[in-house]
């Protein structure tokens, strides 16, 4: 059995110090399961990859996904909103709720980090992470999150405290170093070693969990595997929480690196796959109403405006009239007149909650990117 790390007193608390990584004594084990997972993975990997390339809007694909992602990473720490209320709170006044706010800043977070690693040509570091939790935690000046900054004091999480916080800074320089640095294991296994790590330091008083799961991204991005930040692998952490955090757990407990991998590369192996069929269902729906439209002897007529809105409503699925009125540049008279036409096809419902106004769901997309997959 590997240790993982050290337990060290201070007082009367027992801290946990993980040892820097690569895993050692021994080194981290690909065995024949792990090598069959790493492949498929790889595999399922290229084929997204190959798909995103080949997106009509890709822009469109990034922004639904990173939203679904941080719905389901936030999900996890008990943060709870859904889809509708993500892309309906630009549309209110009213201020949203800590719970919509903290998701909405995961999206920024995501956002900023995956352009500060391709635009800026940044590598994954501390001025990256400190910038991702900075956007993720600031809800206003009465939450104690400290937001940008590595805790300073201690903190435990289950059976775990994680190291003491004046050793946090030098054990995220480590681990930096190990991300951009370290080649004796390939990119896709590192980011399931450093997610391992990062959440045992747990550098930060909140935000840990989700920081961390940003992290696989972000590490799949930079070192190219990953072309577009379109997975969620939260969906399946969450689906399997018992292996997620026990897995985790293990690591600490008896040095188990190799079984939480071969989770991991199967929670991103399926996470490829889902992403795949979701993208697949979505241009289907899209090519059906332009079939719909464009053979539909009632729509002879306006035909053009029509087809211009369809690719609105996959940008904005929750929608006023004024709104569609200002995209496609035409007068509120004739936007309503669209909106009505595809709430006669059946493809826009009226939302009928007050306090909401006027506004128009774009059901199916919806139902689309929140379907289960089996396979």
């Amino acid at each position: 059995m590997r240790k993982s790390g050290v337990y060290r007193s201070i007082g009367n608390i027992n801290f946990f110090v993980p040892y820097p990584l690569p895993p050692k004594d021994p080194s981290f084990n690909m065995d024949a399961e792990a090598i069959e997972l790493y492949g498929q993975a790889m595999l399922q990997l290229g084929k997204l990859n190959e798909m995103t390339e080949q997106l009509p809007n890709k822009e469109r694909f990034i922004n639904a996904y990173i939203k679904k992602e941080a719905l389901l990473s936030s999900a996890i720490e008990g943060i709870h909103t859904t889809l509708f209320d993500m892309f309906t709170q630009p549309l209110l006044t009213t201020r949203p709720s800590k719970d919509v706010q903290l998701v909405m800043n995961y999206t920024k977070a995501l956002k900023s980090s995956v352009r500060m690693i391709k635009q800026d040509n940044l590598p994954i570091s501390t001025r990256v992470i400190l910038n991702a939790h900075r956007e993720l935690m600031q809800i206003g000046d009465d939450y104690k999150a400290n937001p940008g900054n590595y805790r300073k004091q201690t903190v435990k999480v289950g059976n775990l405290v994680p190291p003491p916080a004046h050793e946090v800074v030098h054990m995220m320089s480590e681990l930096e170093t190990y991300i951009n640095t370290d080649e004796t294991l390939p990119p896709l296994i590192k980011a399931g070693l450093a997610h391992v790590q990062f959440e045992t330091i747990h550098p930060f008083l909140d935000g840990n969990g989700r920081i961390g799961r940003l992290l696989i991204v972000l590490m799949l991005v930079e070192a190219g595997i990953l072309s577009e930040p379109i997975i969620y692998p939260s969906y399946y952490f969450k689906k399997s929480p018992y292996d997620y955090y026990g897995l985790l757990d293990g690591v600490r407990t008896k040095g188990d690196f190799e079984s939480w991998i071969k989770y991991y590369l199967t929670v991103v192996k399926d996470s490829c796959i889902d992403s795949c069929k979701r993208a697949s269902d979505i241009e289907k729906l899209e090519e059906k109403i332009i079939n719909i439209i464009s053979e539909d002897e009632r729509f002879s007529s306006v035909r053009e405006t029509r087809l211009k809105a369809v690719p609105v409503f996959f940008d904005r699925p929750i929608i006023r009239v004024k709104d569609l009125s200002t995209e496609l540049a035409v007068s509120y008279n004739t936007a309503n007149k669209i909106i009505l036409d595809f709430l006669e096809l059946g493809f826009l419902e009226r939302e009928n909650k007050k306090k909401r106004g006027k506004l128009f769901t774009f059901n199916p997309y919806f139902e689309i990117l929140e379907r289960e997959y089996h396979w």
